[in-house]
């Protein structure tokens, strides 16, 4: 179970959208970030104690908060903090940073920000609170009440002129099982953090075809799954997942790839399940090539 320490980190101040940095802009972000990066490095090292690894990340998110009150830092791209995982909205109106702590029993804590790359800076904390909730969790989020993950894609639809966000997510749920999520990000009237729409309609290996307001697939963590969009076919390509034996049905711990593929498709304001992709075999050569697995160091 994730044990996650509430870190208060909520602030606004001014902030002015500039198309490039000057050179004395450039000079104190990149020294910034060379700071930061000591703290990740640490972090990120496994044979630092638990508790000292906890403590460095709470001397680095105030560090890191720091620099993103500077004019213009949503202009910078903190490339070198290689650990926290960087996406930008399409249409550039906010960036989110994610990254993960590993605990002594195999689970992970998570940590995010949104930023929003506004006239008013703007900046939305994300507290991981999954260890307290359901699993799978179908209720409506926000930036403090949120299922930790991290974040690899980021897509956008509108609907009646409002932006939603499609975010595809990864979670290594604890020692047996992993995680990837289709979250639905949306942003009140107040500028304030939604996760979670009723438009994903899927069916599940039940045969029961429900709307959620977020899609996850479980499997064993020695598993390798895929949830990837295809920009040429303008789809999103997943493992179809199975129990390896009929005892073990509903035991999401348990399931692993079958070799074929399922998928959503964008219709009437709607992710749209897809039975089956390919009407192929994968290991026959007029195969179509398949998508590489994101954030699973596993083949």
């Amino acid at each position: 179970m994730k044990v996650f320490a509430s870190i208060l980190f909520t602030f606004i101040g001014c902030f002015a959208v500039s198309q490039e940095l000057s050179n004395k802009e450039l000079k104190k972000f990149k020294a910034a970030e060379a700071i930061l990066q000591e703290n990740v490095v640490q972090f990120k090292n496994d044979s630092i104690p638990f508790e000292e690894r906890v403590e460095i990340i709470h001397d680095f998110i105030p560090r890191f908060v720091a620099i993103l009150k500077e004019k213009n830092s949503f202009q910078f791209p903190f490339d070198r903090l290689a650990s926290l995982v960087k996406v930008y909205a399409p249409d550039n109106s906010f960036r989110i940073f994610t990254w993960q702590l590993k605990e002594p029993l195999g689970t992970h804590r998570y940590y995010g920000a949104i930023q929003l790359n506004s006239k008013e800076l703007k900046m939305l904390p994300l507290f991981d609170h999954s260890d307290t909730m359901n699993v799978h969790p179908q209720e409506i989020l926000s930036h403090d009440n949120w299922y930790g993950a991290i974040y690899y894609k980021c897509l956008q639809h509108e609907i009646a002129d409002k932006s939603y966000y499609t975010l595809l997510g990864y979670d290594e749920a604890d020692f047996v099982s992993n995680r990837k999520i289709l979250e639905i990000l949306s942003f009140d009237e107040n500028e304030q953090a939604v996760f979670g729409a009723p438009l994903i309609s899927v069916t599940d290996s039940f045969g029961i075809t429900q709307i959620k307001n977020r899609m996850f697939l479980e499997y064993n963590q020695k598993a390798s799954v895929k949830l990837n969009f295809d920009e040429e076919m303008n789809q999103m390509i997943f493992d179809h997942l199975v129990a390896p034996s009929e005892a073990e049905e509903g035991a999401w711990f348990t399931y692993i790839p079958d070799g074929t593929y399922e998928g959503l498709e964008w219709v009437n304001n709607t992710w749209t399940w897809i039975e089956k992709m390919f009407h192929y075999s994968i290991d026959k050569p007029d195969s179509p090539p398949m998508p590489n697995p994101i954030l699973d160091n596993r083949d």
